[in-house]
């Protein structure tokens, strides 16, 4: 094929590119969701360079603190809250930018490959529109806080193209290529890594590329063996995590509805269907909101979860055993697995999440257009034409999600119905219900709600408060009766919390008659007694703080000043600790406002310097709230009997 054609596949490629930016652009005036909130919220405090580099450090999704993620963020100080839309217009910016590195990637491993002509141009640019235009990578670019895993893969596959790039001069230029070689697998591992932490995986996709689709290139000197010995290490490195995890764990993941073994019996299920959705896509069944998402309790039960949980392992092998004999399939078996490796399998993640196929999808969409490009002669033009035509049906797809995503009201009201038993879905649009003033609407959701999902403890609770605020007392008592059963019973009590802060401010209010504040301590104290394993430790600290609030209301300041320690032991969050000085100073207990300054506030400071810092000028500032104190009351100095006065 003369070289005038892969002239004319990269001009696809920009038109394409084009094409998805204009098939993205009615999602922009999407809304936010309940990932996004908490990590997000923070823009608003803001101000300096200070509270800029302690946004940047503070995030708690990981165990790196995603701080590159959270620095692309700061792009958006000026556009919190009211303009939303320009976050999402990074997002799909990026999503575009990806596919084009997808494309680059592609083609660089297949002239590697020795595939003559303009061959490796058109399937990589094929690939790249293929996985560009999937309707199911619609929830990472138009759900905001999922910049996270985009700009981590944004990463991986830069990290990737270059470290092929390495390969591909080695021998022209042994010290550049081996150079770049090494930034790609290290450099930008460390990059990913700070943004989203499964970037680690960057070196093992490394290797499966080394063992699929560059098994046969020869490297000089030890080259070879030391890039196999990097990705082995990295591979090592993720499975001994996974295996402590797991053993750490003890089969049992606090606040989630599902112990390890289930979560082991349905992932494979689930891998399965991200795959029938990628390339089978249901528009409607393309959403924010799987936490409904049904475990699978007994394989022997659910025949098409057993053979997911025989096929997946045995196409793993065959990849492996076939993967000189062939490739390209082996590729697209062990990239998909790879991407998988650490968010569905043994860590206790929530079991559904769309955005998780961000990368993983790359291996599948290579192998098909490989498999359209190397059609036989004689059938090729059929199968490009068959291609175009399901790339134009996906495009049509994606365009009616855009579409439906960007209207909030209307994907809620969609979403509610087609997301089994999510209270997230019935939450999220009973809260643009009430921001519309539509109360009635919003109870007769959470009624529904309640029947489709009668052992949702959170959708029970709403249920409750807005039964309490429309009046009805019939309803209210036995949403609260149910409540309270629950308490006991549930296995996932994930959202309870923040719904018992809502009822006390309801109650506090007048807005909610009914329910009283026994009644609500009640249920607080119950879900500390009853679900000890079922509770992290936010959620401990939250319903201490709902607890101190109640306490409050009785001016039993001893017990609320107790509930805020226990909130403390939970959460060593430096603004409550801050709290408890301030709680001990009005009860004019300054030598145990001293103490817990010196035991517990100022003992021991986080090694992030931005953090470290910012803990030092909280202490700072209780230390002088104490000083301030001793001036004010200097015949108290000393009077720690006073403690133990309400």
């Amino acid at each position: 094929m003369p070289p005038s054609q892969s002239r004319t596949a990269w001009l696809c490629l920009g038109l394409i590119v084009i094409a998805c930016g204009f098939l993205y652009q009615p999602g922009l005036t999407g809304s936010l969701y309940y990932d996004d909130i908490r990590p997000l919220s923070g823009l608003g405090n803001v101000v300096d360079l200070d509270s800029a580099l302690y946004f940047i450090s503070s995030e708690i999704s990981g165990p790196l603190g995603r701080p590159l993620a959270m620095l692309s963020f700061l792009l958006h100080v000026e556009d919190w809250p009211g303009a939303i839309e320009n976050i999402f217009l990074f997002n799909v910016l990026l999503h575009l930018v990806n596919g084009t590195l997808v494309a680059l990637l592609a083609h660089r491993l297949l002239s590697l490959r020795g595939l003559p002509g303009s061959a490796p141009a058109w399937i990589a640019v094929g690939a790249a529109a293929l996985w560009m235009l999937m309707p199911l990578q619609v929830s990472s670019s138009l759900i905001a806080v999922q910049r996270m895993a985009t700009l981590s893969a944004f990463f991986v596959l830069a990290g990737l193209l270059i470290y092929v790039q390495g390969i591909a001069i080695e021998y022209r230029r042994p010290v550049l290529g081996a150079g770049l070689q090494a930034l790609g697998l290290v450099g930008f591992t460390v990059l990913a890594m700070f943004t989203k932490e499964n970037g680690i995986l960057l070196p093992v996709f490394a290797l499966v590329l080394q063992t699929t689709l560059l098994a046969d290139h020869a490297s000089p000197g030890r080259l070879r063996t030391l890039r196999t010995f990097a990705g082995g290490a990295a591979l090592a490195i993720v499975l001994a995590y996974l295996t402590y995890s797991a053993i750490r764990s003890g089969g049992v993941f606090g606040g989630r509805e599902f112990n390890l073994i289930e979560r082991i019996q349905t992932q494979p299920l689930i891998l399965l269907e991200y795959l029938r959705d990628a390339f089978a896509p249901r528009p409607y069944g393309l959403h924010p909101f799987h936490d409904g998402y049904p475990k699978v309790s007994s394989l022997a039960e659910h025949p098409v979860a057993l053979f997911a949980a025989v096929l997946w392992p045995t196409l793993g092998l065959l990849a492996i055993r076939f993967r000189r004999r062939h490739p390209v399939a082996a590729f697209a078996v062990l990239w998909f697995l790879a991407a998988h490796l650490l968010e569905s399998s043994v860590l206790g993640l929530e079991l559904y999440f769309e955005h998780r196929n961000y990368l993983a999808l790359f291996g599948p969409c290579l192998t098909l257009t490989w498999a359209v490009g190397r059609t036989p002669v004689p059938y090729r033009r059929l199968a490009v034409a068959g291609f175009a035509a399901y790339l134009a049906t996906l495009s049509a797809i994606l365009f009616h999600m855009t579409s439906l995503w960007g209207d909030k009201l209307d994907a809620a009201e969609t979403w509610f119905v087609h997301a089994y038993k999510s209270p997230r879905a019935a939450e999220h649009l009973a809260l643009l219900y009430l921001e519309q003033g539509r109360f009635s609407e919003a109870y007769q959701l959470m009624r529904i709600q309640v029947e489709d999902c009668p052992e949702c403890l959170a959708s029970v609770t709403q249920a409750a408060l807005l039964a309490c605020a429309a009046g009805d007392a019939e309803r209210t008592h036995d949403y609260f009766a149910r409540a309270e059963a629950l308490a006991i019973a549930a296995r996932n009590v994930s959202g309870a919390t923040s719904v018992l802060n809502a009822m006390h401010n309801a109650v506090e209010e007048g807005k909610c008659t009914l329910l009283g504040y026994d009644q609500l301590e009640t249920l607080n104290q119950s879900l500390l007694r009853h679900q000890t394993g079922g509770l992290g430790a936010l959620s401990r600290k939250a319903i201490h703080i709902n607890l101190q609030r109640l306490a409050m209301t009785r001016d039993d300041a001893k017990t609320a000043l107790d509930h805020l320690k226990q909130a403390w032991d939970a959460d060593n969050d430096r603004a409550l600790g801050h709290a408890i000085v301030l709680r001990l100073l009005d009860r004019q207990a300054v030598e145990d406002a001293k103490a817990f300054h010196r035991d517990e506030l100022c003992r021991d400071f986080p090694k992030h310097p931005v953090l470290g810092r910012a803990a030092r000028k909280r202490c700072d500032e209780s230390m002088q709230a104490i000083l301030e104190a001793e001036r004010s009351h200097p015949l108290k100095i000393g009077d720690i009997g006073t403690a133990s006065k309400p």
